[in-house]
């Protein structure tokens, strides 16, 4: 006979009922642990996804960098003891001149400086290249720490150290690579920039002497007159002054070189303590010190 008042029905009956209630409760929470588990392997799938097309832009613009370092260019090794073989024998007719022409005092000093301050540009282009070089290693090593958390870690772990490693991976580390990727491109570029001044002040200061210094051999003969040694004088006044013009610049523009490559090694400096990660940078008391903050995605090992 059928209850008919909706109470659950006594004695056996009652603990069949209690029984299918139990299995109803159990049917539904494994329901809704499996959309649970549905929920964050979706959640999972976009992360990596997105994770994967973060990378794609990244190693895009690292392939572009990569293309543009096959592109540089130097000059010819060989470049600098041509220069030299030009440079001598004019800047010794210069000397010659200016002695004779009374201005040895001012002359030769300042001869001297323009041929101390020629530099050989094929360091600089040598240091560009390690800068470039350490910049490519510095790009892959990025990929790697994105790659391995995202493929290794995400699918399978939960909780506090995940979350925690995971906002420190995608809103600070990969963020310092990139800084300190733009800092090493502010280098090779800088090197590269003082490399190719060294080039300009090195065929200025040729095209000077080889120019200047025939001219004012040429007036020595007539320094034996006044008017002779007039024109020999105003023409050594002349070299001078556009020498010390080139000494000059080449100067400012080497000074300012330098403070730019000090200030980004200051940069450097300050960014290197950041990768420094201590216990009260991620908040874990170390790191996987307590086997709850990391939580499997599954119940299996």
């Amino acid at each position: 006979m059928s209850n008919s008042s909706g109470n659950p029905p006594h004695g056996r009956n009652t603990h069949l009922y209690k029984q299918a209630e139990r299995l109803r409760v159990a049917a539904e929470q494994a329901k809704s642990a499996e959309l649970a588990k549905q929920t964050r392997a979706a959640e999972q799938a976009k992360t990596m996804q997105r994770a994967q097309w973060n990378m794609i832009d990244h190693r895009a613009k690292w392939d572009t960098a990569g293309q543009a370092k096959a592109a540089q260019v130097r000059v010819d090794s060989s470049f600098f003891d041509k220069m030299w073989n030009q440079l001598k024998p004019g800047s010794q007719k210069a000397v010659k001149a200016l002695t004779i022409g009374g201005l040895a005092a001012v002359g030769i000093p300042l001869v001297i400086t323009a041929l101390m301050h020629v530099g050989d540009p094929s360091k600089y282009f040598d240091d560009r290249s390690t800068w470039n070089e350490m910049l490519e290693d510095l790009k892959v090593s990025a990929w790697d720490v994105w790659i391995t958390y995202f493929s290794e870690v995400a699918p399978y772990w939960m909780g506090h150290a995940s979350e925690t490693v995971q906002r420190y991976l995608r809103f600070e580390l990969i963020g310092m690579f990139d800084e300190l990727g733009r800092i090493a491109t502010e280098i090779s570029g800088t090197l590269t920039t003082l490399a190719w001044d060294i080039v300009d002040y090195n065929t200025s200061l040729v095209d000077l002497v080889t120019s200047y210094g025939p001219i004012l051999l040429a007036l020595v003969p007539f320094s034996g007159t006044l008017p002779g040694k007039a024109l020999l004088v105003a023409a050594a006044f002349g070299f001078l002054k556009l020498l010390w013009g080139l000494v000059k610049e080449f100067i400012g523009k080497i000074k300012s070189l330098d403070l730019k490559l000090e200030t980004l090694g200051h940069k450097m400096f300050e960014l290197r303590g950041l990768f420094n990660v201590g216990d009260n940078k991620l908040h874990l008391k170390p790191v996987g010190y307590d086997p709850n903050l990391w939580v499997p995605v599954t119940k299996e090992n």
